[in-house]
């Protein structure tokens, strides 16, 4: 009987343990404290630079000059900037440290010793090269396993293209990318200068009678302009997370193999998850050259990718972006030079309205959904003032909807 009871007993405080447990995780789960958000003070544009949320967890106080730092620091970790793409990038210190060795002040560059603060060579590997059993010193043993970061990527200059092949003209000891752009007749991006700015700028170049831009004795193209210029007007600017950041416009300049028979002076594009970016890269290109120019944005996720492209001729753009992910096409625009409104089906040629007609079919195949992508055109005058046109095919009368939106500007958010 006292077995019994005393088995009773330890049932009964256990249930009660139970109940009180359960109490309290429920009153924990009601009592969850919100995210922590570091109150420093910022403007919405810092705020919302790649990044920056993960300097924000940190309880630490934090001046903007400061959490700019941080941000910079984990910034330098992401090998995928240059097309646009911000992953989380994991770090112990939330920016605090910088954690990517690789970008100590002092590098050896082959024999080389050279501060990158103070851009200066502090000095010299000394090597024995009589002694057969020398071990190499510094990373000379491996400077042909990687000679630059970017050779692969421009081989029309030389496999090994740093100092852009006149290094006594330029200083680059890590080899990457350049800053200031031109933009051709026929829709080339060229390199004007390198320079150590958190930004990409796109000017007009001088253009030749062909449409290709005049390039100095360094093969550099030439701003048209003399000066800085003024942003919008005389170039487009872009942004980036270092100043050894690639681009939207560095990717416009990058050849990378593309091209088809309609294309015969071949295919470039560059991505961004900016809708800025890319809407002010799309107006100033059409605007400022002799070809048409396309703008795609597709659904990646919870966000939203865009790309500009050409292929480089004066009536039509390449097809393949839309196609490659039709499934996630929000809206596709294209420029014209001299017709301002959507070009019309003639015989034996498809216009414009044929050719969202097809995307639409292709979208329909693919999702099942009549909330087609929307299309639009960009009426873009090397003199005069632009217009947008929003426009489609009538599949259920066989007939066209255009309509101008009264607007010379584009504003991708609003265009979904």
């Amino acid at each position: 009987m006292k077995k019994l009871l005393f088995f009773a007993f330890i049932f009964f405080v256990g249930l009660l343990q139970a109940q009180q447990k359960s109490k309290s995780n429920l009153k924990t789960k009601k009592n969850i404290e919100k995210e922590w958000v570091n109150p420093v003070k910022l403007t919405k544009e810092e705020r919302n630079r790649p990044y920056m949320d993960e300097v924000l967890k940190t309880r630490d106080s934090l001046t903007p000059k400061e959490a700019e730092r941080r941000r910079k620091n984990i910034a330098i970790g992401n090998p995928f900037a240059k097309q646009g793409f911000y992953p989380k990038i994991a770090t112990l210190s939330k920016g605090k440290y910088l954690e990517f060795h690789d970008r100590d002040s002092i590098v050896s560059i082959g024999s080389v010793r050279y501060n990158r603060k103070q851009k200066k060579i502090i000095g010299f590997i000394e090597e024995d090269l009589s002694n057969p059993d020398r071990q190499p010193l510094g990373d000379t043993h491996g400077r042909w396993i990687s000679p630059d970061p970017l050779s692969e990527e421009y081989s029309d200059w030389t496999p090994y293209r740093y100092g852009f092949n006149n290094p006594l003209r330029y200083t680059d000891p890590t080899g990457m990318l350049e800053d200031d752009y031109g933009l051709d007749q026929n829709g080339n991006v060229t390199l004007i200068q390198k320079t150590n700015d958190e930004f990409d700028r796109l000017y007009v170049a001088k253009s030749d009678s062909n449409g290709n831009a005049v390039l100095d004795s360094n093969g550099n193209a030439q701003k048209q302009i003399s000066g800085e210029g003024v942003e919008g007007t005389d170039y487009a600017k872009v942004n980036k997370a270092n100043s050894e950041s690639g681009s939207i416009i560095s990717s416009l300049a990058t050849n990378f193999g593309l091209a088809e028979k309609r294309f015969p002076n071949g295919i470039n594009f560059g991505r961004t998850t900016n809708a800025n970016d890319a809407a002010n890269v799309f107006m100033f290109a059409a605007k400022n050259s002799n070809v048409e120019w396309g703008l795609d944005a597709f659904k990646v996720g919870g966000g939203v990718s865009y790309t500009v492209y050409t292929g480089h001729e004066g009536g039509f753009t390449p097809s393949n972006f839309s196609y490659q992910s039709m499934s996630k096409l929000l809206f596709s625009v294209h420029s014209h030079k001299n017709v301002n409104m959507p070009s019309p089906n003639v015989e034996f040629q498809g216009g414009d309205y044929n050719s969202s007609r097809e995307k639409d079919i292709e979208y329909y195949k693919r999702t099942g959904n009549t909330t087609y992508p929307k299309h639009y055109m960009y009426y873009a005058p090397n003199d005069g003032k632009s217009s947008l046109w929003l426009y489609h095919y009538r599949n259920q009368d066989n007939s066209y909807y255009k309509r101008n939106l009264g607007t010379g500007t584009i504003n991708p958010k609003k265009m979904k």
